[in-house]
């Protein structure tokens, strides 16, 4: 699980022209596009379905993140505070009281295989990403994509059926709105991101959600 970490990255802003879409992109050139800058800082919505006695239930939370070369933060901030820190090889855990711990990403198998495929894409890694899923791409004419991502891996297919990228070419550029994991348990994850800035250096505050202390 060592090659296994966290990565969700985000690009750029919504484009204001009426023929602004990049059509004809292959997935190759649309992880390019999601690889191409240092830092990205927006708001994410977090939307966990459940199951309860028979009975469907959407668990949601909110907040702001950090997609960076270092890692990525979760910095939740409804209904409680806390912020998740994933590095290479390690999650770095803050409660509402600033209390933090970190841990070892192979001691959270499930949430470290999920992360493999962040990883992969945001890092540009084709060579892990293809090792450990099948990856399928489609382009509608507005431009709009998705990517599916199906696991190959025993491991991986224990608990997840697939994920589900979904977002949009402008100008040359790609951006990604959504992000969903299906479960074979039928409890799904799903995250939307919005209000997404591309930043060259982070601000100390941001810089220390990635130290280990």
């Amino acid at each position: 699980m060592k090659k296994y970490l966290f990565g969700l990255v985000l690009i750029l802003f919504l484009c204001a022209g009426v023929n602004c879409f990049a059509k004809g992109m292959s997935v190759n050139d649309v992880l390019k596009n999601l690889t191409g800058h240092a830092n990205t800082v927006g708001e994410f919505l977090q939307e966990k379905s459940i199951v309860v006695n028979g009975n469907r239930r959407v668990l949601k939370s909110s907040g702001t993140f950090i997609i960076s070369n270092q890692g990525i933060v979760w910095n939740t901030l409804k209904p409680v505070r806390s912020v998740s820190t994933i590095t290479d090889g390690q999650i770095i855990l803050a409660n509402s009281d600033g209390r933090r711990s970190v841990l070892d990403i192979p001691a959270n198998n499930d949430f470290s295989s999920f992360s493999v495929s962040f990883s992969s894409i945001f890092k540009g890694n084709m060579e892990n990403l293809n090792e450990n899923f099948s990856v399928s791409y489609k382009e509608n004419p507005s431009g709009e994509w998705i990517i599916y991502l199906l696991p190959k891996k025993e491991n991986l297919a224990s608990f997840m059926k697939k994920i589900e990228l979904v977002g949009v070419n402008l100008n040359g550029d790609s951006r990604l709105d959504s992000v969903t994991l299906f479960q074979q348990n039928g409890e799904d994850i799903k995250y939307t991101l919005t209000k997404q800035q591309v930043k060259e250096i982070l601000s100390d505050e941001e810089k220390y959600y990635f130290e280990a202390k």
